[in-house]
């Protein structure tokens, strides 16, 4: 009896143990410069799994893909990512419009956690699909509001004709309380001539100009409003995190993103410090969800195995009381796949550096 209760407990033991094999798929436009901090956030969490003494003799494999931000290209690798029977769950994909498209390809087979897909069209879309960054309805009004309590009255807004420039937008515009002057797409991408959109917000004079994109088309457009010298406050969303790098043009300009290199917390602090030190650059957003993302998954693996279909139940039944805290937050997941404790925190770049301008209501 007794050696039969050993050999149970060593089965169970085997099944959430670390001494097994462990795969995780994850994918994302990593030539873009988001993209490369998010595998970077990924490569700081996988250094510092690999070097737990339980992961001796058996390191976590990590399949890097690159999706170039594409709804095709995140399909098939999506398939591949279900097909390889080593793959057990996936850290992504970046973009919305990738997400929106391998979601569902996972539906039924594979867990997938996405690190900055903002998109509402992922709100429910699987109940295998999950992300740890808000919904671009939520950003797009936790922002509006932000420049409403600035004093800001006439707004005007550019966005991305693209999934995640028009959820944000849309979002922006419904919970603006001032006027809205004037709403028009843009290309993706940094070469596309602004000149004629900032000319027109010279005339029409709005207070607050905010632009749904990301960093590309981000830092086109603030070198033409620079150069007309554009007087009105320019509001981004998370895509423009990295903006802060041209130091000159960007001072003075508000971001909404889910975490700041700022933030006092100690284990953000902790995160930024390591980050640092391992790459010689201070992490941003997509840094810091993406290292959440991959430890949170890492965390459900040690929780019920490598078991696909576990590790989303374990996922799916995340509570407040149970939640994986990352360096982002508290995570855990409503019905739909959205978090439920995530927040936007606005941030005004300061000399290259956002600095906590208020944290949304």
């Amino acid at each position: 009896m007794m050696k039969r209760l050993l050999l149970v407990t060593m089965l169970v033991t085997g099944s959430c143990g670390s001494s097994a094999s462990l795969t995780f798929g994850a994918a994302g436009p990593w030539k873009e410069g988001y993209g490369a901090m998010n595998r970077r956030g990924i490569e700081l969490a996988l250094q510092e799994i690999n070097a737990r003494p339980e992961r001796a003799g058996a390191p976590l494999r990590i399949d890097f893909q690159d999706d170039e931000g594409s709804g095709q290209m995140a399909s098939r690798i999506a398939q591949r990512f279900v097909d390889s029977k080593d793959v057990v769950a996936v850290v992504g994909h970046v973009n919305s419009g990738a997400m929106v498209a391998a979601a569902q390809v996972y539906d039924g087979h594979l867990a997938a956690v996405a690190t900055t897909a903002t998109s509402p069209a992922l709100t429910g879309i699987s109940p295998w699909a999950f992300r740890i960054i808000s919904s671009d309805s939520s950003n797009g009004n936790d922002i509006a509001s932000f420049a409403s309590r600035l004093g800001r009255s006439r707004a005007a807004i550019l966005y991305e004709n693209n999934t995640y420039g028009r959820g944000l937008a849309d979002a922006f515009r419904r919970a603006f309380v001032g006027q809205v002057v004037s709403m028009d797409p843009i290309g993706e991408g940094a070469d596309q001539p602004f000149e004629a959109y900032v000319s027109y917000l010279t005339l029409t004079k709005p207070d607050v100009v905010f632009i749904a994109s990301t960093e590309e088309s981000g830092l086109a457009f603030l070198r033409e409003a620079r150069r007309q010298q554009l007087a009105a406050d320019l509001v981004g969303g998370d895509g423009w995190s990295g903006l802060s790098a041209d130091t000159l043009r960007s001072q003075g300009v508000y971001v909404g993103v889910p975490f700041t290199a700022e933030d006092p917390r100690p284990e953000a602090q902790r995160f930024v410090a390591t980050f640092s030190a391992q790459f010689n650059m201070r992490p941003d957003n997509n840094a810091a969800l993406a290292y959440d993302a991959t430890l949170l998954l890492y965390s459900a693996a040690q929780k019920v195995g490598p078991d696909r279909t576990r590790i989303r139940d374990y996922l799916a039944s995340l509570t407040a009381t149970t939640a994986y805290h990352g360096v982002s937050g508290p995570i855990y997941f409503r019905p739909d796949g959205d978090p439920v404790a995530q927040h936007v925190v606005m941030t005004q770049i300061d000399h290259g550096t956002l600095r906590v301008a208020q944290r949304a209501q």
